[in-house]
């Protein structure tokens, strides 16, 4: 439209010589605005545009009009060729050259030489170069987008790649873990049940009232056997499953907490050990990364407590504020007789170094602090502490 408007302005300051010749104004401005309009449409609409283009230039052409048109007729032909099918474009590349050595040939055989070989270096100046131009446009667009197409399919590769690599880990990993480990925990509960049943019996037909203490360990046994033992079996159909792990798994959540510390207190009544949890009556809602670090973290330092804690009073606390979690677990580290008990570190490091290892790198994994050791505040017990930020993403 802006050349148009040029084209326009020109015929009204008085050139009607530039414009076409002495013709009369509306034959020199409706075919430029037809082929302006029709540039509206060349990308949308490109051989609908070059159709109505062509159409106007050829009339404009035989009624003797001017130069004007055909510039306009060029960004047409440049757009069908760009935009257009690729038939079009072929025909176009096809069409342009053989219209201008029609022309030529045709202008040669009828008029003077020179003249004739001038004028077709001025068509092929108008039609095919714009063709060609758009020609080579497209083919480098067309060379990015395989070039794009073939990147994004061999990321898909890849990532297909990396799942069944992944997959075929997580298979091995649930057959060792069904064949050595699952299998170990099997016996464990085959053969502590028998020994819980025999004895049982034993003791009714003597007619012995009394518990025994090895008999309360043995029930321990038992039941973490088992539960083991289905928690093992939940973990191998989740390695074996192809969607793997997501979030409605059933996850260790802040609110079993205290079902955590019920399930442990068989084991500490075992031991001498009493159990106190503070816990809060509800629980913030926090991400499922805090979730799972504050449950394993609190687990780990159980299970250690029942290791190598001596007998007495164990407080497990657990604080949620605005910003952070607070975790604790204190346990005594002196023996009744008053001699000190020897560091769960100094005394079975395989066991209790590895715990400590782990729950301060669970708490380092999620921006939060660990510290366990002697309680200063309180001589004769051992304290773990966690702190963990709540502002996570879920």
């Amino acid at each position: 439209m802006g050349f148009f408007a040029g084209c326009l302005i020109l015929y009204v300051v008085g050139g009607p010589r530039v414009m076409g010749g002495d013709i009369p104004a509306w034959q020199a401005v409706l075919p430029l605005l037809v082929l302006c309009t029709a540039t509206v449409f060349r990308s949308a609409l490109p051989l609908a545009a070059l159709a109505v283009g062509t159409l106007t230039v050829t009339v404009e052409m035989v009624a003797g009009g001017g130069m004007g048109p055909v510039l306009v007729y060029t960004d047409l032909l440049y757009a069908a060729a760009l935009y257009g099918a690729p038939w079009l474009c072929r025909v176009l590349q096809i069409g342009t050259v053989a219209a201008t050595l029609a022309a030529t040939v045709a202008l040669v055989l009828i008029g003077d030489r020179s003249e004739g070989v001038t004028t077709g270096i001025v068509i092929a100046v108008l039609l095919i170069s714009p063709v060609w131009t758009a020609v080579v446009i497209r083919n480098h667009k067309e060379r990015a987008d395989a070039e794009r197409e073939r990147a994004a399919q061999i990321d898909r590769l890849a990532e297909l790649d990396r799942k069944t690599v992944l997959q075929t880990e997580r298979t091995r990993m649930a057959r060792e873990l069904h064949d050595l480990v699952a299998n170990h925990l099997s016996a464990i509960a085959i053969h502590s049940s028998a020994v819980l049943s025999l004895t049982e019996a034993q003791r009714e037909k003597d007619g012995a009232a009394e518990e025994d203490p090895v008999l309360r360990a043995l029930s321990v046994i038992r039941e973490n056997s088992v539960q083991g033992l289905a928690e093992m079996r939940r973990m191998v159909v989740l390695l074996r499953s192809e969607r793997g792990v997501s979030d409605d798994w059933d996850r260790p959540q802040l609110n079993a907490l205290g079902a955590l510390v019920d399930q442990a207190r068989p084991a500490a009544d075992a031991a001498g050990l009493t159990l106190h949890a503070e816990l809060p009556e509800k629980f913030p809602e926090v991400s499922s990364v805090i979730e799972v670090t504050a449950y394993r973290i609190v687990q780990e330092a159980l299970t250690n407590v029942l290791k190598h804690a001596a007998a007495g009073r164990v407080r497990i606390h657990c604080e949620a504020g605005d910003e952070q979690l607070t975790l604790s677990v204190d346990s005594p580290l002196a023996r009744p007789d008053g001699r000190p008990r020897q560091r769960p570190v100094d005394r079975l490091t395989a066991g209790a170094g590895a715990g400590l290892a782990g729950m301060s790198e669970r708490a380092a994994l999620v921006g939060g602090s660990f510290d366990a050791g002697p309680d200063h505040t309180a001589p004769g017990r051992w304290r773990v502490r966690a702190v963990l930020p709540l502002a996570q993403n879920p």
